[in-house]
């Protein structure tokens, strides 16, 4: 565990992210790089007081540019700072991801080197939005049917990397929530093993503190999916546009 990176992209967070970020410096962390994505002015004095933290980073975008964005901004700062970890766990701001989570993703980690892992919600739970359950279902069908692959939660953001696995991740395509999304379907092209983790389904206020947009965050994953059974017609269509 003492070897993993934690990377967390927020976008107007509350104060509990100052409390959470202590949390999981205690259980060992040796270093938390929070991106701020563009939070609301007033919301600076949080990620002063977090960049205060010795063992905590903080990158800022002056305007928001998408979850995508600020976790290749994190990854780009880990390698070319040629920092010394084993893998990264990327986690929401929002405190949806319990410590203990956090921490049983980290043990997985330290006993690979390659492929993904994926903090798996158990989308049967009463507690669960209709909003989240639905379209988490209808992803994780239409991934299977596109690249044969089962999935149960295809939209977590609970997600352990080796770093090994770092070097192509951080050159992939997608700004917002369908970079996530490309990152499985490259881990399913190139055979790697994906490990599912149980973790606990928690949402507050019915997930209101979520930045997913369902139509139109929906509908760049979706297109994304397709996009990734055509790889070839994409530099096709590429070349012919820089021509």
């Amino acid at each position: 565990m003492n070897n993993c990176a934690i990377v967390i992209p927020a976008l107007n967070p509350t104060e509990d992210l100052l409390e959470y970020v202590q949390s999981l410096l205690k259980e060992g962390f040796p270093q938390i790089i929070v991106v701020n994505d563009g939070s609301f002015e007033e919301l600076t004095p949080i990620f002063m007081r977090l960049s205060r933290i010795e063992e905590c980073k903080v990158l800022t975008h002056p305007i928001n540019k998408g979850k995508g964005r600020a976790l290749k901004t994190a990854f780009r700062y880990l390698l070319e700072q040629n920092l010394s970890f084993s893998g990264v766990i990327t986690v929401d701001a929002d405190g949806q991801h319990s410590i203990e989570d956090v921490c049983k993703i980290a043990k997985t980690l330290t006993n690979i080197d390659q492929g993904l892992i994926l903090g798996v919600r158990n989308f049967n739970d009463s507690d669960v939005p209709a909003r989240s359950n639905l379209g988490n279902r209808v992803t994780s069908f239409i991934f299977h049917l596109l690249f044969r692959r089962r999935l149960k939660d295809t939209q977590t953001g609970l997600r352990g990397i080796p770093k090994k696995e770092l070097r192509w991740i951080v050159k992939l395509k997608g700004e917002r929530y369908e970079y996530e999304i490309n990152m499985l379907i490259n881990a399913v092209k190139r055979g790697l093993n994906i490990y599912e983790i149980p973790i606990q389904t928690l949402y507050f206020d019915q997930n209101a503190s979520s930045h997913f947009q369902p139509g139109i965050d929906s509908w760049r994953i979706l297109k994304n999916m397709i996009r990734g059974l055509f790889p070839f017609k994409e530099q096709i269509i590429d070349r012919w546009k820089r021509s």
